[in-house]
């Protein structure tokens, strides 16, 4: 039931499939060409195997993404029906994932790059935070890097702050992990799900630290230690890390204006 549409359908009568993008765990993505404009945008729709679920989570997104106006979130330009099957409809947005970048091309992260990936993301959480609404999925395969342009994408288990709603499964990797946990994910997945901003900040401080792990090399018959005895972080940084793990600003924009004088003090030149 999930097999990707083939190259060259067109969905609604308007977009031409280019490019199978990605499938996840209730939707499928893929590049597709808008014949009226010849531009390129990314088409969403619900994993058909997930049944009314899916339809539901994409309906979310759609209205989340709707009321969304930031230039590191993808434009939302609408909805499109094909055979009575609704799809998403969205800017598509060039660049790899930080994912990508460290799992296929072998990227590693210093401090201060890893600390403006964080900086650069804040701008778009505290935009959504702002509209009322936190993302809930902050991780590497949803980070999207372009030239200096760092943009959050896949808006599929945002809601509204405060909203409940059910606890769904994120995608994962072959062996059962979800990709960008930097530690036993089970815990770690619960918190990323709690529909308040700290949950974004706190999906923040594990991003920075899988960054950071890219490069580190365990010694020879060595325990298992924590990522504050393993990494080799300044100590203003091992405390702002802390800081997002353990919740201490309540929003994107007081975490923002911490890690612009940890910025400052290292005499970064930073712009917006």
């Amino acid at each position: 039931m999930d097999y990707p549409l083939r190259h060259g359908l067109k969905w609604a009568g308007t977009y031409r499939i280019e490019q199978f993008v990605g499938m996840g765990s209730y939707g499928q993505a893929y590049r597709r060409t808008d014949t009226a404009t010849g531009s390129a945008v990314l088409l969403k729709r619900a994993k058909p195997s997930k049944g009314e679920v899916a339809r539901r989570m994409l309906e979310r997104e759609s209205e989340t993404m709707r009321r969304l106006v930031h230039p590191q979130i993808p434009k939302w330009l609408g909805e499109a029906v094909h055979r009575n099957e609704t799809a998403l409809v969205m800017e598509f947005a060039e660049g790899d994932t930080v994912e990508q970048l460290i799992m296929e091309r072998g990227k590693t992260y210093a401090q201060p790059e890893a600390l403006r990936v964080v900086r650069e993301l804040l701008r778009p959480l505290k935009s959504l935070h702002e509209a009322g609404y936190v993302h809930r999925d902050v991780r590497i395969p949803n980070v999207l890097v372009c030239g200096d342009l760092v943009r959050l994408i896949d808006f599929g288990l945002a809601c509204r702050i405060g909203e409940q709603t059910r606890d769904e499964r994120p995608e994962e990797t072959k062996d059962g992990q979800p990709a960008g946990f930097a530690d036993s994910w089970g815990p770690v997945k619960q918190r990323m799900r709690v529909p308040c901003p700290t949950s974004d900040l706190y999906g923040l401080g594990h991003l920075f630290l899988f960054m950071m792990y890219a490069s580190y090399e365990p010694g020879e018959n060595r325990e298992e230690r924590s990522w504050e005895e393993e990494l080799a972080l300044e100590p203003d940084v091992r405390a702002f890390v802390r800081g997002l793990l353990e919740h201490e600003w309540p929003s994107a924009a007081e975490c923002e204006r911490e890690l612009d004088r940890i910025l400052e003090g290292w005499n970064f030149v930073r712009s917006g």
